[in-house]
Formats: structure tokens, sequence, C-alpha cells
């Protein structure tokens, strides 16, 4: 039997990837899966830089729309409600097998889409004990002290985290706990066929990018979804408000910065991202790295046609 060919794309955060992805879904008349672990999130369009789609109608379910391409995994759960790489496993490898046309994957949430290529074996949903046991160290010791403690485990860990995250840094003791690491399932055959490819971009040219957008998020409105946010009663200390421009903002509002000086928070913690995206990245060869549309195509379509 014919495995399933699935595309994926990748990239730093600013580089581009999801106009490339969105060429190519459109190009072979195929679907796009979000790969990103905050566009999960409802009423989280703007920090989260959402493709721009509407929700449509369709008998009775609702498909999110992105200029003729649906896209499926985002807009899904509320920012109060934790959201996992085990979730999003299941439900992604559960509409490729219910969807009929070929999908293209896009995200920068590395440890997603390195999990679903490389069929990595998840220790499952969080541990509620040893959750809280973190958490109370956490809040007795700091971030600073988590971090260390984490290192010593794991001393790759800053380039694969965002360690200024408490709840990154949470996850990763959870991770650590249960499996000592994230296994890959070697032993079993791949139930799809990928092609993975990963957008360059100059790092001058990317980080120029990145500071224009935090520009762009403010003047769209960031501030006022992040106070729309509170308003429905969203904790700053929730799953999803903790993530970069979230956290920033919200300080902000507290007094603890002011709005300046959060702005160029975001675009610094943004920077660091992306450069912790790449070192990723890198690291896989299984990525075919291209700078251009007109590359991206030419290997889609010559993968799509190889049976």
């Amino acid at each position: 039997m014919q495995k399933k060919k699935i595309i994926v794309v990748v990239g730093a955060t600013g580089s581009g990837k999801s106009n490339l992805a969105h060429k190519i879904a459109k190009h072979i008349g195929g679907y796009l899966i979000s790969a990103d672990s905050r566009q999960v999130f409802k009423n989280m369009n703007i920090g989260t830089n959402k493709d721009n789609g509407k929700w449509l109608r369709k008998g009775f379910k609702k498909h999110y729309i992105v200029d003729g391409v649906e896209e499926f995994m985002v807009d899904i759960v509320n920012p109060n409600k934790p959201f996992s790489l085990d979730h999003w496993l299941k439900q992604v490898k559960k509409i490729i097998d219910i969807e009929k046309s070929d999908p293209v994957v896009v995200g920068g949430t590395g440890l997603y889409t390195s999990a679903l290529v490389h069929g990595y074996a998840l220790p499952g949903a969080p541990n509620k004990s040893f959750r809280q046991k973190i958490e109370s160290e956490y809040q007795q010791h700091g971030l600073e002290y988590m971090v260390k403690k984490l290192v010593q485990q794991d001393p790759d860990i800053e380039q694969k985290i965002d360690t200024s995250n408490p709840r990154r840094v949470m996850r990763a003791f959870e991770l650590l706990r249960t499996a000592g690491t994230i296994e890959k399932k070697s032993n079993l055959e791949p139930k799809f066929d990928f092609l993975v490819l990963g957008l360059e971009k100059n790092r001058e040219e990317l980080y120029r990018k990145i500071d224009t957008r935090v520009d762009q998020m403010i003047t769209e409105g960031l501030v006022e979804e992040v106070k729309f946010l509170i308003k429905k009663g969203y904790k700053s200390d929730s799953p999803a408000m903790t993530g970069i421009g979230y956290r920033q903002i919200v300080d902000s509002l507290n007094g603890i910065h002011d709005l300046n000086e959060a702005i160029r928070l975001i675009k610094r913690d943004t920077r660091h991202y992306a450069k912790r995206q790449l070192t990723w990245y890198r690291k896989d060869d299984y990525i075919h790295w291209i700078s251009s549309p007109k590359q991206a195509i030419k290997l889609v379509s010559a993968f799509l046609s190889n049976t």
C-alpha cells in the first residue's frame, strides 16, 4: 500500500515560510496544517501571527480558509487550556488519515514537525502531581535556579527551548522525568512519506523582518488583544499568555516596564527564538534547504510524481 505523501515547510519565525507553504498548497490543490504551538489558541491572532483567513461553514462544520486554501490546527482550544505535543500529533494524524488531498504542514515549533517526521515516542500528557512539585520548586527558588537544574540534566537545553518561559521549562522537566529524552521509534516503519523543506533567509535580513513585524503587531493592536484576553479572564500565567509578545505586554500593563521597553524585549526575545529554531533545524539532515518558491515547487512536483 502506497504511503500518504506529506510536505513539511520549516524555517525561522519571520522567514516567510507561511507564504511559501500557502503557495505550495494552492499549487498542488492541497491543504495546510499549522505546526505552531501558539496558533492553536482562540482569540490570539496578532501575537501569534496567524494567517489572515475566514471561518466558513460547510454543512455542519466550520472551516478556516486562507485565500482559497483550508488550514487546520488553528483556533481549536481556549487560552487557559493546556495543549501539548501529544494532543497536536494525535489530531494531525487523524486529519491526514481523513483528508483526501495532499497536506502541507507549516510552522516554527520544531518539536512538533520533528515528532511527526521522525516518529518520536512521547511520554504522553503532563503528570499533575509532578507538575505541582516542580511548580512549587519554581515558586520557591525562581526561574534561574530551575534552568540551572535543567542544564545539569540536559546541557543542550538552552538550544532546544525558550528558557525564559517558565511553562516551557516546567514541561521540559516532565519530559526528562518520564522519558529521559524524546525517543525515536526507530523500530517502526514510518506511516507517511515526507518531503521537508527549509526556507533559508540571511540572518541580518531575518532580524530586520522580525523587528518590522513586531512594530506591525503593535500597530495592528497587540496591546488591545492582550487587554481583551485579560478582560475575558485569562490569567498571565495561563499556558498561552506566557508566549513571546504576550508576556512582555502583560508586564507593561502591570507597570513592570513601559510599552517601549516591552517592544524592545519582544524584538530581542523573538530574535533569540529564531536563532534557537535555526539551531534545531540545522541538526536535521532530512531538510532540503531552499531559497525560493521556484526551488520548492520543483522539489514538490518531483516528490509527488515519484510513486
